[in-house]
């Protein structure tokens, strides 16, 4: 009995020495198919992220023709050209500092107006808005825009019922596109917002243009220049001018409405060119307008580009497929400078003064 005894003693201490090198490999194997989990989980969550990160990159590598910034391509929206309000109860503006083209031009009384191309960006409240004239007009249909306004010259609505260029006319259209604020008086407050606008223009059948004016864009200044000149004063008229200083740090010029920082009404930052493109016009007052309007020939003439504090005298040719077109002393196309451009149309009787 004794030795049977001992028999069953050496079996069960077998078993439970048995058991317990397998419980011992199998948790050892379960911590390492843990670690094996782990270490794949991890390596999933990075090439997800890698993938994200990539997949952001891709939406976000595209520029702007206009600019050359960085965008999401999703972010495009028709070529939209507003007219702005630029008389002294409607200073400062609200997102001038979001379009990439502005053009200033005389209008009667000495005044100018200007207008400003938004194609990628979406200011929520854009203005004061006020009327249109033909050669803005013109201007904008050479870019491939669509016009906002509200109301214009006689000749300009000649034009509008020539079908020359869409548009929409703050007037005649209803459906909060459009709003009055009440910290200034009409008709120095009248503003919208890109999202109404675009929406607008989709609405009535409007795409996103696929040809449009660019000029090459550059981050040097690439063009023959004569000259280096940091402060620049503009004379439209006998009682308007303006000023741009250059800003040799951050690479623009700030703008002055006389000796006034231009600021943006929404930021209070001072409004800036990267590119400063000055064009001598040929201005008439129109015979028999009651308000002494103004036709503007810019067909050719000459001018300057500034950029990086160096002046580029420039010839320039104006038409409605290509815009302006400029050019250097050697005859050479002007390369911006990659960010936004201001364009002066001076008066022939107009003064340029460098510094």
């Amino acid at each position: 009995m004794k030795g049977k005894k001992g028999v069953y003693l050496k079996r069960i201490l077998s078993l439970i020495i048995i058991g317990m090198i397998i419980f011992s490999l199998s948790a050892c194997g379960k911590k390492e198919t843990k670690n094996e989990i782990s270490k794949i989980s991890k390596t999933l969550q990075a090439d997800k992220k890698e993938g994200k990160d990539n997949s952001q990159a891709q939406q976000f590598d595209y520029l702007c023709r206009f600019t050359g910034d960085a965008i999401y391509q999703k972010d495009e929206h028709q070529i939209i050209a507003v007219m702005i309000n630029n008389e002294p109860g409607a200073i400062p503006q609200s997102s001038l500092n979001q379009a990439e083209y502005l053009y200033e031009a005389l209008i009667e009384g000495g005044a100018t107006r200007i207008m400003a191309i938004y194609h990628h960006t979406y200011p929520k409240k854009i203005g004061p808005i006020r009327s249109a004239r033909p050669y803005f007009m013109q201007i904008a249909k050479s870019l491939n825009a669509y016009f906002v306004h509200c109301g214009g010259s006689p000749q300009a609505y000649r034009l509008f019922k020539q079908n020359f260029i869409p548009h929409i006319d703050a007037i005649y259209t209803g459906g909060g596109i459009f709003f009055r604020t009440s910290d200034r008086k009409a008709p120095h407050n009248l503003y919208s917002s890109m999202e109404k606008l675009t929406a607008f223009f989709d609405k009535k059948g409007y795409k996103m243009q696929k040809t449009y004016k660019t000029y090459p864009l550059t981050d040097e200044v690439v063009n023959k220049w004569n000259s280096e000149n940091t402060k620049i004063k503009i004379t439209f008229s006998g009682w308007y001018y303006v000023r741009y200083e250059y800003d040799a740090q951050k690479k623009v010029y700030k703008r002055f409405i006389k000796e006034k920082p231009h600021l943006d009404k929404e930021t209070g930052a001072v409004l800036t060119a990267k590119n400063l493109v000055i064009i001598f016009a040929h201005y008439d007052t129109i015979k028999n307008d009651d308000k002494g309007r103004q036709e503007v020939d810019f067909s050719k003439g000459k001018g300057y580009v500034l950029q990086m504090g160096k002046t580029i005298p420039i010839t320039y040719e104006f038409n409605m497929k290509n815009s302006f077109i400029l050019k250097d002393e050697n005859g050479q196309e002007i390369k911006l400078l990659k960010g936004n451009t201001w364009f002066e149309i001076v008066p022939q009787y107009g003064k340029v003064k460098f510094e």
